[in-house]
């Protein structure tokens, strides 16, 4: 049988060098319960369990006893700690905590179900949540972490059949706890049926990956992120480009085997890197680059077929796990969440800098794009690494419990930083549980995790300082439990320490409906009720509004009218709004026009470009010399073999070829080629673009197609006629360019964005959110505007994967899709703003009310208004879904 080895360290051990100083304990077949019990303690913990801190004294011993280094070794730590039978699992971990505190530690999860997926050293085991659990409050249902890392305490919640709360600011945390989580969720047979796919690409990746390119975005924000630091050699790194097309791809298809397929990619790049974790992120040594790296090819199928293997023996939970703001400190913001067990372990006072050691994962997740994303990501973490000190978080008051020992360290540190670290780490600490109170049920129980630190000689005893602050919030501490030992590198004693207290209930409580809309908002949202003015006169005509909401056709669009009297009631003057659902910008557009800023979300092409040319206000001349350009390009290029093949493989209702002369035809597919070279578009390109889109078909002379319609390609009609490109092109630019903007208008901003994707930081602080997403029975936009979309750069098999990122695809399998926007939306918006959701019912999904469900956690119900949309034009079009009435569903 295989014996298994561990060292312990001692100080004054006789050999040469000092590395040296340690004996090598061996265990034999029938010690393996006792190697498994203390496999992960440290040198410290080990001359703690053998009452021996030098080795003089146990050479003593063992001389004593006649015996072996060895087996006065193993006697010792059998005496302390005594069986090794294994206990029942439910009385194991109630008495985990007291026989084997390692619980409390990454490293003794090894094994768990889905504990490896991805290494986070930081981390503790699921059993540790249970033991917590059990022994101080067994009669929880809604448990929460504010700190949760890869998703121990939630998910181990979840498995229970209890409610996991969760908040955790670092995005690749968060992915991977999802992934998990929706795995978790599957039925049985959908869980085989992942696994065995999982399996197949495990087996066939290395082969897959040849026909795919390197993702050109990732390498260009890598570049722009890092400069000329080379993390991975040159192979390696075009694997990993080409390892995100596949992911993309493979998300669109198939969105949770993606992720799936992502997190194993995740943790694959820093074993495959130049890079190696030994608590933060460096450089390997030359002795660490010559041992045998795998590469990432094998390294991804290595943890797919792991991962295929633990996919096969979970069982399906029945309980959630909720994430409900990514920032602890924006809980401030949420209705009353009523925890009753809180279980966490906030970042140690150790100067690890966790960004920056998850900053390639940041970066593949495109959660890392530019230099400045990495200090956005710091400032918003709690301060408990020196590199997160900046003056904008530490320059304020230091807690009176905590500046004795500020003021020692001051004396002392090697590095200024240190104790405005300490200062403000603590009074991070003391401000987030003051913001948790609101959120606790009256008894509450709050277990912390926590280890103390040494700077300068100055011991931080970060669990005394910490109970000190709680003290005065009203909590009171029930136990303190010593759950490691080790030494500092000056020799000093540290410790992990598990602290519970019981929360003394308090009158305060969360913002309540009343003190959310302002009386001015709430008088005209009354008017809008009664009077539904877009109904009437003038407001109730097809071209009522900014001739710039006529700029490109597209079906789907609001009309003006009620975007118009939504941002007029909820916007207050000079206020920000944000539209996560832009489309061709009718919202956002509506605000710039009454001065006030308008952000918005796009992913599709065409309309990006719609409501880019809108929201901002082109220069004349810059236009003008934008079409000149297009003009000359047109006549001096021609149309590829390829470009002609593919287009005529783009075939709907009918051939894209059947639309157009031949003559004009060419000249469709070199503009679409000019736009498709630019390497980034200014606000004048987009505007001559939505202008070219909208002349692409309709029933008028302006339109370059045969007989169509100008909001869906229909099947054209009538002679095939030659119409130059650059002539109506320019009659158009030129009649938009013309319309006045009133004086107080101000330039949006539009991002090509996913809305149910990591929001761009610039959007904040908004005083209110006003949307309208996909109907859920709405016609299939990509299909509608099937042309247009070519035009922007799709090609034929883009139509079969791209639609799938579109909500309107998405919520068909899920409404809890909009989970992310909710709890972006809570935290991107100031207190007292609102959240207004114009929305559609049918037979199939009464919207208001399933979303209203959904966004409990985050928002607290301020109306739900239905309007009868019979009266609706249909533009000519028979079909635009089963839409029964319009609703109003308003958030705060």
């Amino acid at each position: 049988m295989k014996q298994h080895f561990k060292s312990i360290y001692f100080q004054d051990h006789p050999a040469k060098p000092s590395a040296r100083r340690h004996i090598r304990l061996a265990f034999g077949a029938n010690e393996r319960g006792l190697y498994e019990r203390v496999r992960n303690h440290s040198s410290e913990e080990l001359r703690r369990l053998l009452c021996m801190e030098s080795f003089e004294g146990l050479s003593e011993y063992a001389r004593s006893n006649a015996l072996s280094i060895n087996r006065a070794c193993i006697s010792l730590l059998h005496r302390t700690l005594g069986s090794t039978i294994p206990l029942p699992l439910d009385l194991a971990d109630v008495l985990a905590l007291e026989s084997d505190p390692l619980i409390a530690t990454y490293r003794n999860g090894r094994g768990e179900p889905l504990h490896d997926w991805f290494p986070l050293l930081e981390g503790y085991t699921s059993r540790f949540v249970k033991a917590v659990l059990q022994t101080y409050s067994p009669r929880a249902r809604k448990v929460f972490d504010p700190f949760s890392g890869t998703g121990s305490t939630p998910l181990t919640a979840a498995s229970m059949g209890l409610v996991g709360y969760y908040c955790e600011i670092n995005p690749v945390l968060q992915f991977v706890t999802e992934t998990k989580y929706k795995v978790m969720q599957l039925t049985d047979k959908k869980r085989k049926e992942i696994a065995e796919k999982v399996r197949d690409i495990a087996f066939t990746i290395g082969f897959q990956l040849g026909n795919y390119s390197p993702n050109e975005h990732i390498r260009e924000t890598y570049y722009s992120t890092f400069g000329e630091s080379k993390f991975f050699d040159n192979d390696v790194f075009e694997d990993i480009l080409r390892l995100r097309t596949f992911s993309d791809d493979l998300l669109a298809r198939s969105p949770l085997l993606g992720q799936v397929i992502m997190v194993a990619i995740l943790a694959s790049l820093i074993p495959t890197s130049l890079m190696v974790r030994r608590g933060d992120l460096r450089y390997r040594r030359p002795e660490e680059l010559e041992a045998n790296r795998p590469s990432i090819r094998s390294e991804v199928s290595r943890r797919l077929q792991e991962t295929a293997l633990e996919i096969g023996r979970l069982h399906q939970i029945h309980g959630e796990a909720i994430l409900v703001a990514e920032d602890a400190q924006l809980l401030a913001k949420l209705p009353g969440l009523d925890i009753e067990c809180v279980i966490t372990s906030p970042p140690y006072l150790n100067g690890t800098n966790y960004f920056r050691n998850t900053k390639l994962e940041l970066w593949f997740l495109r959660a890392l794009c530019k230099p400045a994303d990495l200090a956005m990501w710091r400032s918003k973490s709690l301060t408990a690494g020196i590199n997160d000190v900046t003056q904008a978080k530490c320059n304020r008051p230091c807690p009176k419990d905590v500046s004795d020992v500020v003021e020692d360290i001051k004396l002392s540190a090697y590095d200024s930083r240190i104790p405005l670290m300490i200062s403000s780490y603590f009074r991070e600490l003391d401000q987030f549980f003051d913001t948790l109170s609101r959120h606790l049920a009256p008894g509450a129980i709050v277990a912390i995790d926590i280890g103390d630190s040494r700077y300068g000689g100055v011991h931080v005893e970060t669990d005394k300082l910490l109970g000190k602050l709680l003290a005065k919030r009203g909590y009171r501490e029930l136990d303190s439990r010593t759950l490691r030992v080790r030494k500092s590198r000056d020799g000093g004693v540290l410790k992990q320490t598990l602290l519970v207290f019981a929360y003394q209930a308090s009158e305060r409580s969360g913002i309540t409906p009343s003190k959310i809309l302002s009386a001015i908002s709430t008088e005209r949202w009354n008017r809008f009720k009664n009077d539904l003015p877009h109904q009437s006169t003038p407001f109730n005509k097809r071209n009522w509004g900014h001739p710039l909401h006529s700029l490109c056709s597209y079906e789907g669009k609001m009309k003006p009218s009620i975007a118009h009297f939504l941002v007029e009631t909820f916007v207050p003057a000079e206020g920000k709004i944000l539209d996560p659902f832009a489309g061709v910008g009718t919202i956002p557009f509506e605000a710039c026009l009454q001065g006030k800023k308008a952000f918005g979300f796009e992913i599709s092409p065409s309309a990006l470009s719609i409501s880019v040319a809108k929201v901002n206000r082109p220069n004349a001349t810059n236009t003008r010399i934008l079409l000149d350009t297009l003009d000359t390009y047109i006549k001096s290029e021609t149309p590829t073999d390829s470009e002609i093949i593919s287009a005529k493989q783009i075939d709907f209702n009918r051939s894209l070829v059947e639309f157009y002369h031949e003559d004009t035809f060419r000249e469709i597919l070199l503009a679409r080629r000019f736009f498709l070279e630019l390497k980034s578009y200014s606000i004048e390109a987009h505007f001559v673009l939505a202008c070219l889109l909208h002349i692409l078909h309709g029933n008028r002379p302006y339109a370059l197609s045969r007989r169509s319609h100008p909001v869906t390609p229909f099947a054209p009609k009538g002679p095939y006629e030659y119409r130059s490109l650059v002539n109506r092109l320019r009659t158009k630019v030129e009649k938009s360019l013309a319309v006045e903007y009133p004086s107080e208008f101000v330039n949006g901003h539009i991002f090509m964005q996913d809305a149910t994707s990591w929001w761009p930081v610039e959007v904040d602080n908004l005083d209110a959110i006003v949307t309208s997403p996909p109907f859920f029975d709405s016609t299939r936009f990509y299909l509608a505007n099937w042309i247009r979309l070519w035009f922007s750069g799709w090609e034929r098999v883009d139509f079969d994967t791209e639609p799938l990122r579109f909500l309107d695809m998405k919520q068909k399998q899920s409404m809890h899709v909009y989970e992310f926007v909710f709890r972006q939306a809570r935290e991107r918006m100031k207190v007292g703003g609102v959240l207004v959701l114009h929305l559609g019912k049918s037979t199939k999904c009464n919207m208001a009310e399933r979303l209203n469900e959904i966004a409990k956690p985050w928002f607290k119900t301020l109306d739900i208004f239905e309007e009868n949309v019979s009266h609706c034009e249909l533009h000519g079009i028979t079909d635009k879904g089963k839409v029964s009435a319009h609703q109003y569903l308003i958030l705060g």
